[in-house]
């Protein structure tokens, strides 16, 4: 009877001292109560014995009130446990309402990143830029440029550190029964020192290997050295024969590498070089033949889109007084700069906000419709809050129950969205259309 006294009186004192409360009860005799070694002996001859010793029965106390939080959120978890367990219906549906809500949404945003927010892979990807050429008396866009037209932006406009042509085409690898067909992209020589891009394996071509016509040195995806090659390592150095004529392949690109620009089909597999100024092209080159479908350019540092896009507009009115035979007034011949990111995703930007949107809509209804659910399941809990309430609950408890069964509801339900997800992700990519960039 007597060890069951002192229990109890030890009990009520670790509750009347539990945590902080302790010093702050002490803090009138000396400033720094907040210590437990600053506690001087007058206060503490002021506890029962069982207390004055410092060192250990303030600790104890501490242990104690930690302990008893821990095991009433470990109470309350089971409590939680076994209340969803009694209600299967609730917490299927529930469960089902939040996953499919929170894994679409988690599934498109993550569409929407790898598309139009995830930067481009090059270094100091605002720089790129790419090149249209207009004739706005006609209303005409984008019809392409001529080799002379190409080599005065680079070397007389002022604006560009490079430029390069950009050509898709589909090419024919190999001969006879091994013919494949391969997606390649005629560049300038500068295409890869442009993108600041450096292959895997061997080396890129530059500005160094040009010629007038097509340069020897092809470069490779990582893709069609798998497909083509069996990821030989010595590929480095062997001839292709493409179309006609034959190649050296000089280096193979990265995995994560693609032209940040459209192409015909599917990603390039060939990337070849020219400098357009040899058979088969015109020699010499045509200022009036329009035979480069694009290009793209890195900007000098420093320069805005809009700075660049003002010292081109002066340029194009001197271009324009020099070749009045190739830019009539009346044709009203003008360059417009875009940057590359918002040329790759720009007509898709729109339907996939749209598109994220609405699947946030989505969740917005689902978290009302749970919290429907919640209310009228609460409200045929009444009687067991009150009988709880009777018997010496506080609010504050009953508060941390409720909490806790949502809780545990909501991690549940992610964990369901993580495989809605997953499922979501891949049926987006297998059923999107082929012309959206960026999104594998």
């Amino acid at each position: 009877m007597q060890s069951q006294r002192r229990l109890k009186s030890h009990l009520l004192m670790a509750k009347r001292l539990s945590g902080t409360a302790l010093f702050t009860h002490l803090s009138p005799v000396d400033e720094s109560a907040g210590n437990p070694e600053a506690i001087p002996l007058v206060t503490m001859m002021r506890l029962p014995r069982p207390y004055r010793n410092r060192d250990s029965r303030v600790c104890r106390v501490t242990r104690l009130a930690l302990g008893g939080s821990v095991a009433s959120f470990i109470q309350d978890l089971r409590y939680a446990l076994r209340m969803l367990l009694k209600s299967p219906g609730f917490t299927v549906v529930a469960v089902l309402t939040l996953a499919v809500g929170i894994g679409a949404n988690v599934a498109i945003f993550s569409v929407v990143y790898a598309v139009v927010l995830r930067p481009l892979p090059f270094p100091h990807p605002e720089q790129l830029v790419r090149v249209f050429d207009d004739l706005r008396g006609s209303n005409d866009q984008d019809v392409g440029m001529s080799a002379p037209e190409l080599w005065d932006l680079q070397d007389r406009s002022g604006v560009f550190q490079e430029i390069s042509a950009v050509a898709p085409s589909n090419s024919a690898v190999g001969g006879g029964d091994r013919t494949v067909r391969a997606e390649s992209l005629v560049t300038s020589p500068d295409y890869f020192t442009l993108l600041g891009a450096k292959p895997q394996l061997g080396r890129a071509y530059t500005a160094q290997d040009a010629v007038p016509g097509f340069l020897e040195p092809v470069v490779i995806s990582n893709g069609f050295w798998q497909r083509n090659y069996g990821s030989d390592p010595k590929i480095i150095g062997r001839k292709m024969r493409l179309d006609s004529d034959l190649y050296t392949i000089v280096g193979v690109m990265p995995p994560g590498f693609r032209h940040p620009g459209r192409t015909l089909n599917t990603d390039v597999d060939v990337w070849i070089a020219t400098g357009f100024n040899g058979l088969p092209f015109p020699v010499p080159a045509v200022r009036s033949e329009r035979m480069i479908p694009a290009a793209i350019a890195r900007l000098k540092p420093g320069l805005t889109v809009a700075q660049a896009q003002a010292r081109l507009d002066a340029y194009i009115s001197q271009l324009s007084r020099e070749y009045l035979t190739e830019y009539p007034a009346a044709a009203t011949w003008a360059l417009r700069l875009v940057p590359v990111k918002e040329d790759l995703v720009g007509p898709q930007r729109t339907e996939l906000f749209i598109l994220f949107g609405s699947v946030g809509f989505v969740l917005l209804i689902a978290c009302v419709n749970i919290a429907n659910l919640l209310l009228a399941r609460s409200s045929g809990r009444r009687r067991e809050i009150a009988i709880r309430l009777t018997m010496g609950a506080s609010r504050a408890r009953l508060a941390g129950q409720l909490v806790t069964e949502s809780t545990l509801l909501s991690l549940i339900s992610g964990a369901g969205a993580v495989v809605t997800v997953l499922f979501l992700k891949n049926a987006i990519t297998s059923l999107a259309p082929a012309d959206i960039p960026r999104l594998n």
